[in-house]
């Protein structure tokens, strides 16, 4: 079934979702070392890059920009509204932080607690996103 990408899903997320989302695409963007993108590679309809797709989280993050912010409890809650293909990729690049981080701890002791940590919030966060986008 192929993906809708005129249908724009709205989620809501704490500022430790968002800030997981951002480290998570910058990693997956270093790791990918892409060569700079051919002029014919730029035009906004060729669909979803994870470069475009790490600066939209960062201004997300950073400047509160492409998201409605309320303050509830003194905690920030950020709903951010994406295609579908943007959630999938979203998804995609916490699953292989999970992934690459279960492969790391594979076998070792619980001094590992931090990264763990964030494998567990990485599966969590990548499970609510997964809810969101199939109750479309």
């Amino acid at each position: 079934m192929p993906i809708d990408d005129t249908l724009t899903i709205s989620i809501d997320l704490d500022q430790n979702e968002v800030s997981l989302v951002v480290g998570v695409l910058q990693r997956a963007a270093d790791d990918c070392r892409a060569a700079a993108p051919s002029p014919a590679a730029t035009d906004q309809h060729d669909g979803i890059t994870l470069g475009r797709l790490t600066a939209r989280w960062i201004d997300i993050a950073e400047h509160e920009l492409h998201c409605a912010v309320v303050k509830l409890h003194g905690e920030r809650l950020f709903t951010v509204p994406l295609t579908s293909e943007g959630w999938y990729q979203v998804r995609a690049a916490l699953s292989a932080c999970v992934a690459q981080l279960s492969g790391e701890l594979d076998g070792k002791s619980s001094a590992d607690a931090p990264a763990r940590e964030q494998m567990r919030r990485a599966l969590h966060l990548a499970h609510k996103i997964a809810e969101a986008t199939n109750e479309r």
